[in-house]
């Protein structure tokens, strides 16, 4: 018997990058997956994998900034299969502006994306989860809300360290229901999200060539590599499995050792 048979799990900005591979984890466990994001021809893409490899996984279209779609969005998904265990709220974006440099356009984005947004998916999912008395949800954070000295965007370590906050809140007050919530914090991943980072940064604005910038930012972790999307992955399903049962209001850092610094 797989780990998370017969188990329903939503998980946002899964078109790409962690919110792929964390889709695919869960449902190699077993788990039916309902995937989001803003890009049809990413959730196209995914389902065919998910078909290929005989997992369960359906798509749709939602605005993860969106409280009214978080609304939507679970009401689908718990009248479709009449409960749901496993809420990972994955979407978020960074867009890299210096402290002196941040617009109000850039705050906004960033808060609606990886705050507020993110609050109401909890919201939405834990009511569900409370008439059930079971569930467990997943925020994605980052080393940059632990460490946000070096931020390249001040806007999301600030939100990063507000959902780990987030997290502890819910973990709290949720706990009674037999509902658990914990935070994933990754450290410097490869996927389209810093690869667009090198271009933007390392190529365009220091004069770097192509992959560069990254490599430099690798040259600190201890463990000598930038992780992949699955090292991500591996620790969500962990979280979201029997094995972690007792674990709530808790944020597992997938650094390499890069806070350690």
């Amino acid at each position: 018997m797989k780990a998370l048979h017969d188990k329903i799990a939503v998980v946002t900005g899964a078109g790409q990058g962690n919110g792929r591979a964390i889709a695919l984890r869960l449902a190699s466990a077993g788990a039916s997956v309902f995937c989001t994001d803003l890009r049809p021809d990413l959730l196209q893409d995914l389902e065919q994998e998910g078909t290929k490899s005989g997992f369960d996984i359906e798509t749709g279209v939602y605005d993860a900034k969106s409280p009214s779609a978080a609304t939507h969005l679970i009401s689908r998904v718990s009248n479709k299969y009449g409960r749901l265990d496993i809420m990972v709220n994955n979407a978020g974006g960074i867009k890299a502006q210096p402290f002196l440099e941040v617009t109000e356009e850039t705050w906004d984005w960033t808060i609606d994306l990886n705050l507020k947004g993110l609050f109401f998916h909890m919201q939405s999912a834990a009511i569900q989860m409370v008439q059930q008395r079971s569930g467990t949800i997943i925020n994605l954070a980052s080393v940059a809300g632990i460490d946000p000295g070096l931020t390249l965007s001040p806007p999301y370590a600030a939100s990063k360290a507000a959902v780990m906050s987030l997290t502890k809140s819910a973990a709290a007050k949720l706990a009674e229901f037999g509902i658990t919530v914990n935070a994933v914090a990754p450290g410097i991943v490869k996927t389209a999200f810093n690869t667009t980072l090198d271009q933007e940064i390392g190529v365009a604005m220091e004069n770097r060539p192509q992959g560069e910038w990254l490599r430099l930012r690798a040259a600190g972790i201890p463990l000598g590599r930038i992780s992949v999307p699955e090292d991500v992955a591996g620790v969500v399903a962990f979280l979201a499995g029997p094995d972690s049962s007792y674990i709530t209001g808790e944020t597992i850092t997938v650094s390499g050792g890069l806070n350690m610094r």
